[in-house]
């Protein structure tokens, strides 16, 4: 790996623990050192993901805003796609919102700001994910770079 990864200080568990470096980021919860205003990835368990649009709307959308300047932005859940229509998540039933409802926003998020959203099933799905947008993001930064 020719880069170090960014997390974020609010990041509560983080999916690196060594060779990262970790300090407040305006957008999202990982990036690329010297890249911190280009990439972001956002990263959202379920329950989060629910709270989140359900009640703190507000601070993701102007979160979302930001992101618009980024070159690349992207929001992984850590739960698959079924289990978020389902509602299938430890605490669910703390939320009020439906499922159907969720994945209609993240939608929504997609075709408006334009915004990748990738599904994991556990948290290692979620680091290889990071770890393989990283690298590709990297790669042609530096291929564009060289020409």
């Amino acid at each position: 790996m020719d880069y170090t990864i960014i997390i974020d200080t609010r990041e509560q568990k983080p999916l690196w623990n060594k060779n990262v470096v970790v300090k407040k980021l305006d957008v999202g919860d990982y990036s690329i050192e010297g890249f911190e205003d280009k990439i972001a990835i956002e990263r959202k368990s379920l329950g989060d993901l629910f709270g989140t649009l359900g009640g703190g709307h507000k601070r993701f959308k102007k979160e979302l805003e930001r992101s618009k300047s980024y070159d690349y932005f992207a929001i992984v859940i850590e739960g698959s796609y079924t289990n978020c229509i389902n509602k299938d998540f430890p605490n669910s039933y703390f939320s009020k919102m439906r499922g159907y409802v969720i994945t209609s926003i993240l939608f929504t998020l997609h075709v408006k700001y334009d915004i990748n959203i990738f599904f994991a099933n556990n948290r290692i799905e979620s680091k290889k994910i990071i770890k393989e947008l990283f690298k590709s993001y990297y790669k042609l930064y530096n291929n564009k770079s060289k020409n």
